[in-house]
C-alpha cells in the first residue's frame, strides 16, 4: 500500500513504526558549552508550551546556543539511526536535501530552502555526526562535524548542541527534523518520523510539506511558530478560475469562421463587472487567470493609437495568438472600452478584483515572441537592441550571450527567412488565414529579410514548417540548446558568471506588472528555459511581494526542456523538480490528467492514475496544479474525445483530480457549463477547444453571461446543476482536510472489491482514496465511478489497518456523503469494525459520479 502524507494540525509528536513516542524539545541554551546538558539542568524556559499530553516544548530566546533533544524507547536500539536537521534561509540554500547510502539515505524533500544539514548516524553506541552546507550554488561535501556541532546519548535521549554562530540569520530559522531507519531499504534508509506530525513511515524519496519557522527575534511574540508551507503560502488554497478575456464577455452570437473583430466582437475588461467576480467568488474560486491579457500580434489595426496591424504572415488568426506577444509592457488594446487608456482599463478590472478579495494572474510568456515585437510603453527593454552593452546583437554568431536572440547561419536556404503560409512556386496559400478571402500572404516578413531568427520552437532553420511556432522567435537566456554543455549564465560550477541581457530585461517585465497590482503569473512553456533564470527572478519577483504566485505550464517528457546546471537537481531526471527547486509555487500535473483522459480514449484503467500520479516523486506530487480543462486541452463535453460522455463526465474527473492533494486548482471558463467546442471556428478549426486565435464567443458560456448580468438565466437545469455541482466540490476541497491534510491509498487494498460481478468490468471504471488530517481531525473518502454509462454495484470497501490508524478509527462509525447532492438529507453510511477490519459497504454509484463520505471518529 502506498500512502502520502501532508500536514496536520499544530502538534509536535513524532511516531515510530513501533508506535513508541519521542519526546522533542528544542531548548537554547544558558551560557552553553559545546558539550550536551543533561535535561535536568535545562534553566527555566521563558517560553514554554505543552503540545500535547506527552510533549512539552521549550525555547529560551536569548541564549546562544540551538539544542535539539529526543527523548523515548525509539532511541534505545541497536539498529542505526539517521537523525536528520536542517535549518533555512529566505533565499539561499536548497530544498532539496542530498542523498548517501548508509549515512543520509535517500533524497529528502523540504518545503523551504535549507542551507545547513546537519546529520547523526549511527546507533548509541557508535554514532557519527556530519554537516553540510550550501554553498552559492550546491552543496558542500559531506564533513565530519565534530568541531561543529554535538550529539551525546544519555537514558534513552539524544542531545544535539547547535551554536547559534553555525545558524545563518538567527533570528528567523525555518527548522525540519526527521529519522530514518538505516537498517532497512538496502542503506537507503526508510523514514519513520519527522516533525511534521504524523508523519508515515516510507521507503525511498520523501517530502516533508511543512515545517516550523523559529523566531528569536527579542521583540518576538510568537517563538515557535506553527506549521508553514513553501513559500510562507496562506492558510487559503489557490483555486483558480481560468479565463480568456477575448471571449469571455463577448456575448455576440454571430461567430462567422475567420470574423473580423467587428463581425463577432470581443470580450472586453470592463464587462468583467462586480457581477461576474462576486458569481465566481460565490462559486468557491479565490484567483482569477486573466489568459492573453498582454498585446500580441493581430490583423487587427489600431493606427489611429499607433499600433497597426501586424503582417498576415506572422499571425495564426485574425485576431494573433495571445502567445505571440508584441509587446510585454502592453494590454491588447481589443479588449479596452477606449483603446488609447487600455492600461488604465486594466489597472481597474485589476482592483475590481482585488476589491472583492480575489488575486489576479496573468501569462507569462518568457521563451519566445512575436517576430513582430517591439515595445512602445518600454521601449529602453527591446531585444535586440542594448543585448550588447548598448551595441545589439551580434547578428554574425548564431549564440552569443550577450544576445537576445539566436541568429541563423546564411546558406542555399537563406536569407531571406520564409515562413510557410504559401507555397514559395506557385503563391498558393497555406497557412488557414492565409486561405481567408481578402488576405494576401507572400511567405516573407519584412523584418527578416537579410537576416534570420530561430522559431519559438527550436526550429533553427530558414523554412519552419507549418506546424512550428513560426510566427514567434526564442529568446537566449544563455542557453545553446544545439549544444546542452555550453551555459553562459550563473550555475551549478560556475555561480559567478554574469547575469544575461535577457534575464534582466525579463525582470522589468515582471517588475512592471508587479507594480499594476498583479498578484502572481502562469508562466509558459517554463521548462524551455534555465531554471537558474527562474530562481533568479522568482527571488527578485519575492523581494517586491513576498506572496508573489508563479505556476509552471511545464512537460518533463518535452526534448526542449532544459534541465538545471546543479549535478544533484539534474540527476532527479525530472525538470518539475528543477521548477520546483527554483521557487514556483506549482507545475502542471499533466501526467494525472492524462491517464483519466486514456480511461475515457485508450482502454486504460483507474488502477494506473495512481502510478500517473507519480508516488516516488512526493514532491512533485504535493505541488502540482490539477485542471480537467485548459484553453490547450480538449474541452470535456467535446463529441471528439472523453469517449464522448458529455459534460458530466467532468464530475467524476475533477472529483478525482481536485482532492489528490492541498495544491492549486482550476477550472477553466465554459467547462463549468458544459461548453463542448462544436464547429469550425477559424484557424482553430473544428478541434473541440476553444479558439485562442479568433474573434469568438462561448455558446454555452453566453448563457450564464446573460447579458452581463452573470446570473445564469439562460441555462437548462442540467447546467444549472453542473455549475452547482463544481461549486460545491470546490469549496469542500477548500477546507480540512483537503487544504492541509494527508492522501491515504485505497486504491491497491480494494482492487478485488471494486471488480464488481457483471458484463462490465468495473474495477476499470473506480477509483478511491482518502484524505485525512489524522486521528483527531476530519477524514474524507472519495470514490469516484468514472463510467459514462453503468451505475456500480454495492462495493464493500475495505480500510486496511494500517490506514484506519491513521483515521483514527476504533470503532463503527457513521459517515455520510457530503458531495453528490446539495440536499439537507445526506446519505448516511456506516464503517463497520468486525475484529480488526473496517469494512464501508458503499451503495451503488450513478455513472460519471464521484462520493465524498465524511467522518470524524
Amino acid at each position: 500500500m502506498n500512502l502520502i502524507y501532508g500536514s496536520l494540525p499544530r502538534l509536535f509528536q513524532i511516531f515510530s513504526p513501533v508506535n513508541s513516542i519521542i519526546t522533542a524539545f528544542i531548548i537554547l541554551t544558558e551560557n552553553p558549552p559545546i558539550h550536551a546538558a543533561s535535561s535536568s539542568q535545562k534553566p527555566s524556559p521563558t517560553w514554554q508550551q505543552q503540545l500535547t499530553r506527552d510533549i512539552q516544548l521549550s525555547i529560551y530566546p536569548d541564549q546562544t546556543s540551538l539544542h535539539v533533544q529526543l527523548q523515548g524507547d525509539l532511541l534505545d536500539t541497536s539498529r542505526p539511526l539517521s537523525i536528520q536537521i536542517a535549518i533555512g534561509h529566505k533565499q539561499e540554500g536548497s530544498a532539496i536535501i542530498t542523498y548517501a547510502k548508509d549515512i543520509e539515505g535517500s533524497t529528502t524533500f523540504l518545503s523551504f530552502r535549507a542551507i545547513r544539514h546537519y546529520n547523526v548516524v549511527g546507533t548509541p553506541l557508535t554514532f557519527h555526526r556530519y554537516v553540510r552546507s550550501w554553498e552559492k550554488t550546491l552543496w558542500s561535501e559531506r564533513q565530519q562535524a565534530d568541531d561543529i556541532f554535538t550529539a551525546k546519548w544519555n537514558n534513552n535521549t539524544l542531545h544535539i548542541q547547535i551554536p547559534r554562530t553555525d545558524i545563518p540569520d538567527p533570528q528567523a530559522i525555518p527548522f525540519a527534523l526527521w529519522i530514518k531507519d538505516m537498517s532497512e531499504n538496502n542503506g537507503w534508509g526508510r523514514l519513520i518520523a519527522s516533525s511534521v506530525p504524523h508523519t508515515l513511515p516510507t521507503s525511498g524519496d520523501a517530502y516533508l510539506p511543512q515545517h516550523h519557522l523559529l523566531n528569536l527575534s527579542a521583540n518576538s511574540t510568537d517563538t515557535f511558530a506553527t506549521l508553514h508551507r513553501r513559500h510562507n503560502a496562506k492558510e487559503d488554497r489557490l483555486r483558480i478560475y481560468q479565463l480568456l478575456v477575448r471571449t469571455f464577455s463577448n456575448i455576440n452570437e454571430t461567430r462567422k469562421p475567420n470574423g473580423t473583430l467587428k463581425e463577432n466582437g470581443v470580450g472586453k475588461f470592463n464587462e468583467i463587472n462586480d457581477a461576474a467576480i462576486q458569481s465566481l467568488k460565490q462559486m468557491g474560486f479565490n484567483t482569477i487567470w486573466l489568459t492573453g491579457v498582454i498585446q500580441q500580434a493581430t490583423a487587427t489595426d489600431y493606427s489611429e493609437i499607433g499600433q497597426p496591424a501586424d503582417d498576415v504572415d506572422l499571425l495564426k488568426g485574425l485576431a494573433g495568438s495571445p502567445y505571440a506577444i508584441r509587446d510585454y509592457f502592453d494590454v491588447c488594446p481589443d479588449y479596452a472600452q477606449n483603446p488609447k487608456n487600455r492600461l488604465e482599463e486594466f489597472k481597474a478590472l485589476v482592483n475590481r478584483l482585488h476589491q472583492h478579495d480575489m488575486k489576479a494572474l496573468i501569462d507569462f510568456v518568457p521563451n519566445h515572441v512575436a517576430r513582430s515585437y517591439y515595445s512602445d510603453v518600454a521601449p529602453e527593454h527591446n531585444f535586440g537592441t542594448k543585448g550588447r552593452g548598448g551595441q545589439g546583437d551580434d547578428r554574425s554568431v548564431f549564440f552569443d550571450p550577450n544576445n537576445n536572440f539566436f541568429y541563423l547561419e546564411p546558406n542555399q536556404d537563406g536569407p531571406p527567412l520564409k515562413l510557410p503560409t504559401c507555397d514559395p512556386p506557385n503563391g498558393n496559400p497555406i497557412s488557414p488565414t492565409c486561405k481567408i478571402p481578402g488576405i494576401k500572404c507572400d511567405g516573407l516578413f519584412e523584418g527578416e529579410m537579410d537576416h534570420g531568427k530561430v522559431t519559438g520552437n527550436n526550429q533553427a532553420t530558414w523554412r519552419p514548417d507549418l506546424g512550428s511556432w513560426y510566427e514567434t522567435i526564442k529568446l537566449n537566456y544563455g542557453f545553446h540548446f544545439l549544444k546542452t554543455d555550453i551555459r553562459e549564465y550563473p550555475h551549478g560550477q560556475h555561480p559567478d558568471r554574469p547575469i544575461p541581457d535577457t534575464w534582466r530585461k525579463m525582470d522589468a517585465v515582471i517588475a512592471h506588472w508587479q507594480k499594476l497590482g498583479v498578484d502572481g503569473f502562469r508562466c509558459d512553456m517554463a521548462h524551455m528555459v534555465p531554471p537558474e533564470f527562474w530562481r533568479w527572478l522568482i527571488d527578485r519577483a519575492r523581494e517586491r511581494n513576498p506572496h508573489v504566485i508563479f505556476i509552471a505550464e511545464a512537460y518533463n517528457d518535452d526534448p526542449a526542456k532544459v534541465p538545471s546546471g546543479n549535478p544533484l537537481v539534474a540527476s532527479m531526471g525530472n525538470v518539475m523538480i528543477d521548477l520546483l527547486e527554483a521557487g514556483f509555487d506549482s507545475v502542471y500535473d499533466d501526467p494525472t490528467y492524462d491517464k483519466i483522459k486514456d480511461i475515457y480514449d485508450h482502454g486504460a484503467s483507474a488502477n494506473e492514475i495512481e502510478q500517473a500520479m507519480k508516488l516516488s516523486q512526493p514532491y512533485i506530487f504535493h505541488n502540482s496544479l490539477r485542471y480537467g480543462e485548459n484553453h490547450d486541452e480538449i474541452r470535456i463535453a467535446s463529441p471528439k474525445e472523453w469517449g464522448g460522455g458529455g459534460m458530466n463526465v467532468g464530475r467524476s474527473a475533477c472529483g478525482i483530480l481536485y482532492g489528490l492533494s492541498s495544491a492549486p486548482l482550476m477550472l477553466y471558463h465554459g467547462q463549468e457549463v458544459g461548453e463542448p467546442a462544436i464547429g469550425a471556428e477559424g484557424f482553430g478549426g473544428d478541434d473541440g477547444r476553444t479558439t485562442i486565435f479568433d474573434y469568438w464567443s462561448v455558446p454555452e458560456l453566453v448563457k450564464w453571461v446573460n447579458n452581463h448580468s452573470y446570473d445564469g438565466g439562460l441555462l437548462s437545469p442540467e447546467q444549472k446543476e453542473l455549475r452547482a455541482f463544481y461549486s460545491r466540490l470546490i469549496t469542500i476541497v477548500a477546507q480540512a482536510p483537503f487544504k492541509s491534510g494527508h492522501y491515504v491509498s485505497l486504491q491497491n487494498a480494494n482492487r478485488e472489491n471494486l471488480k464488481v460481478h457483471g458484463s462490465q468490468d468495473m474495477g476499470r471504471w473506480l477509483f478511491t482514496y482518502a484524505r485525512t488530517d489524522g486521528p483527531q481531525g476530519k477524514t474524507v473518502i472519495v470514490i469516484a465511478n468514472l463510467h459514462k454509462e453503468n451505475p456500480s454495484q454495492e462495493i464493500p470497501l475495505t480500510i486496511p489497518q494500517e490506514a484506519a490508524a491513521i483515521m483514527g478509527l476504533k470503532e463503527t462509525t457513521i459517515a455520510k456523503e457530503i458531495l453528490s447532492t446539495s440536499s439537507e438529507d445526506p446519505l448516511t453510511l456506516e464503517i463497520k469494525k468486525e475484529g480488526d477490519q473496517f469494512t464501508l459497504l458503499i451503495p451503488p454509484i450513478p455513472p460519471l459520479t464521484p462520493y465524498f463520505i465524511e467522518f470524524k471518529p
